[in-house]
Formats: structure tokens, sequence, C-alpha cells
């Protein structure tokens, strides 16, 4: 009897009508869940490499030293800035990418807005402000109006966006004189900046965006470092106690004060001591003479990867700084993805697991109504092995079109959803990758394991 014959023999002799509706039931929880799985794993590893390749957004946080104590306190304490030595020992720190510091005006500063325009109704909201700067690779984005020389009209200036959210909902209610502010209407108002104590220079200026990132005034570096040289005082941080005769006499004075007073009787005699270290006293002449301190930025913001790793957070707490993050986006983003993948990845494996038990069953059943045929091709002659593999080969048929057709409907799904990225500005890649192809693997080599196993069980059970 030739191996075709005995092939043809087994079949035809094993041919029985399994239970349709069971094995319809497990075929489509099969279809679905496979479907449903592919199409997690695929769409989690889409979602990270996005992220990976993406220039935005990033995790943002700005580190400062702790501020403590009272006034009378703090007056003896230096300005609590970052040096070259810190910052280089931040940027080693895991998981750090990037360092920017954040530079200030070093001359006085007051800002009039004129929410109403400077011709009609309303009035000017006056403040004295600050400005800052940072480098243009960690703004949330660059406006258009952001580039800044000599010959341009208008300062462009940029706020945090709950500045205007704060303005809206909690003093323009209480003006009558303040009206509530569009973007559009704020990014129109006329500003005027009046620079140096008594305002003696006096500039345009204008908003062009406002953050969602960065909690400060901003304008551009190329501005800031325009207007320090022009107005600012060159030695605003570098102040100094003046000593005479062994006490404190007046407030911290400038370097150039220092200077200015050069010359008056007794100088000679007069001492000065560091404002973090009041008792580190120095004659003044000799002070005069040394270096100026170099301005050094109180603020840093850093990019990170993912959220902060443990190292950098016992740095933070080691050397005393405080950190504020800013709008972690890309956490969010990734937070999302995580849940979307274990929402549908967590459906798919129910399904699949519940399609498992239900072939098991059904092809268990399968053997139990073929027991008699198998039975007597047993006694036959024909090895449990054989007889097992037609059920196998059965299983086999029925599970690749299955799985076939998760593939095709997982990739027609991806498919769509690309299609509908792309309108978003997102662009995914439309291909599958060589790790879901290995998850496609694994998921079927163990759905082949559990069913030949049920299979080798059924058939070893029929004859002692």
């Amino acid at each position: 009897m030739s191996q075709s014959f005995s092939s043809h023999t087994l079949r035809s002799s094993l041919r029985v009508a399994g239970p349709r509706k069971e094995l319809w039931i497990a075929s489509l929880g099969c279809l679905l869940g496979s479907t449903l799985l592919l199409l997690a794993v695929q769409l989690y590893q889409d979602g990270n490499a996005f992220l990976r390749e993406s220039k935005g957004p990033r995790n943002y946080f700005t580190l400062n030293k702790k501020i403590e104590g009272g006034a009378l306190v703090n007056l003896g304490k230096s300005d609590q800035s970052f040096d070259p030595v810190e910052i280089e020992r931040i940027k080693k720190l895991e998981g750090v990418r990037r360092v920017g510091g954040f530079a200030r005006n070093s001359f006085p500063l007051t800002l009039y807005i004129w929410p109403s325009g400077k011709v009609g109704l309303g009035a000017a909201a006056k403040t004295d402000l600050f400005f800052e700067s940072i480098p243009d690779e960690f703004l949330d984005f660059v406006p258009e109006e952001w580039q800044w020389d000599d010959n341009s009209s208008a300062v462009p200036i940029m706020v945090p966006k709950f500045y205007l959210d704060l303005w809206n909902f909690g003093l323009a209610p209480s003006r009558v004189e303040y009206p509530a502010l569009s973007t559009e209407a704020a990014t129109g108002m006329p500003i005027e900046l009046y620079i140096g104590k008594t305002g003696e220079v006096r500039l345009m200026g204008r908003f062009v965006a406002f953050s969602k990132r960065i909690n400060s005034v901003l304008v551009p570096e190329s501005f800031l470092k325009s207007a320090n040289e022009k107005y600012g005082q060159a030695d605003a941080h570098d102040f100094f106690f003046l000593w005479k005769n062994g006490a404190i006499e007046g407030p911290p004075i400038s370097r150039s004060s220092l200077a200015s007073m050069e010359g008056k009787a007794g100088f000679d005699d007069w001492e000065v001591s560091p404002l973090e270290n009041p008792a580190e006293r120095a004659p003044a002449s000799e002070t005069l003479q040394g270096e100026a301190k170099p301005e050094e930025p109180s603020r840093i913001i850093l990019e990170i990867e993912d959220n902060p790793s443990d190292s950098f957070l016992a740095h933070v707490r080691e050397r005393g700084y405080e950190i504020n993050r800013e709008f972690p986006q890309q956490d969010l983003i990734k937070k999302a993805l995580l849940a979307l993948f274990l929402g549908i990845g967590g459906i798919g494996a129910l399904l699949s697991l519940l399609s498992i038990a239900t072939f098991a069953t059904s092809f268990r059943l399968v053997v139990t109504q073929a027991s008699e045929q198998a039975g007597n091709l047993l006694l036959l002659g024909f090895s449990r092995e054989e007889v097992g593999q037609v059920f196998l080969t059965r299983f086999l048929r029925l599970f690749l079109w299955v799985l076939g057709g998760a593939i095709l409907a997982g990739y027609g799904c991806k498919w769509i959803l690309v299609e509908q990225a792309l309108r978003f500005g997102v662009d995914l890649n439309p291909g599958v990758s060589l790790a879901t192809l290995a998850f496609v693997s694994a998921y079927a080599l163990l759905f082949l394991f559990v069913n030949k196993s049920v299979i080798k069980n059924s058939v070893e059970d029929l004859v002692p």
C-alpha cells in the first residue's frame, strides 16, 4: 500500500462532520484577536519610532537654585547662578540631551501695554518687567517674526500662554478699561518699552507668540545681547558689601560704584566682602584690581529623555536645585500610546485566548466524534502519530487561512490609519516591521503548540 494511498485512506476514513458552529466562532475570535494584536504591536512600534525621529515634542525642565529665608538673610547671599563647572556636570547626567542657559536683561525695564490701542478708549497697563532669552532650539516653536536686528521697527516678545489667560479671566473682568483679548488681538496691541531708571530709552514692542513651554518673558537672543551692551549695567551682577571702621556701610554697591569712590579720603582703609560671605573681607583697592565676576545664568533649561532618571533626581536633591517641569508633551503622548497598545492588545489577547480554548475544545470534539473510525485505524496498524497528523493538518489548514486573513486585515487597518495620520502631518511607515513578523511567528507557534498537544492527547485517549 503506497504512502499516498495510506494518506488518502486516513483522510477519507476520518472525515466526520465537526462542530461547525463552534469552529466558526473560534475562527472569528481568532481573526479578530489576531488582527488587534498585530495592529497593536505594529502601531506601538510606529508611534515610538515617530517620537524618536521627530524633532518635537520633547520633555523639558528648568533648573534653578532654591531661595530660602527672608530678605535680610538673602541680602548677604550670592545671585544663585550656575557656574560653568556645574553646567558641565549637569550635561553629563543620565538622560540629559541638551542644556541651555537663560540670559537676562541687566537694565531697568518698564512696559506700557495698550490693549485698546493708543488712540481710542481704554488705558495703558504699566508694569516693571524683565526679559530673558534662551537658544531658539529650546522654544516650542519659532515665530516668523522672531528675528531682530538694529533695523527692526519693534522688539518681538514671547510670553507664556497662561499670562494671557490671567489677563482675560483675572485682570480684565476687574478693570472696565481693560478688554478681554484673543491671541490675534493681543499680537496687535501697541507695546512701549522704556529702558533705564528714568525711561530715557523708548522702543516699540509686539507680542508675536504665546508659549506653552517656557514660563518666562522671552525676546530674541540678538536683541537682549545688543540691549545689554548698549543700556546694561556692566556690573549689575557684581556687588560687594562696603566696610568702614569695621562695620558694613549701607546697602551692597557695584564694582563701578566702588571704582567711582577711589581717591576719596580713607579709601585705602576701606574693605569689601562678597555677598555670599560677608566675613571674607579684603582691601577695596585690591578688589578693584581683580577681575570682574562673569555673568552666569541663574536658570537653565534641559531637554530630557523620557522621565528624569533616578540618578538625575538624586543629583538635583543633593545640590539643592529646584526642578520645574515644562509641559511634558512627549511623556503624555508615550503614556497615551502605551495605554492604546495595552487596550487594543489586551482585547486582542483575550479574544485570542478564547479562540485557542474554543479551537482546542472543537478539535477535541472532532476527535471524539471520529473515535470509532480512529480506533479501527489504530487496530489496523496505523500509528497514533499518523492519525493525529490528519486532525492536525485539518486544523493547520483552517488556522493558516484565519491567520492570513488577520494579517491582511491588520495591514488594511494600518493603511487607513496611515492615510488619516498624513492629514494631520504625521508621517508613519506603511510597512510591517521585522519585530511584528517575529511576533506573528511566535504567536502562530504558540497557537500550533497548544492545539497540537490537545489533538495528540485526544488521539492517545482513544485506545488504551
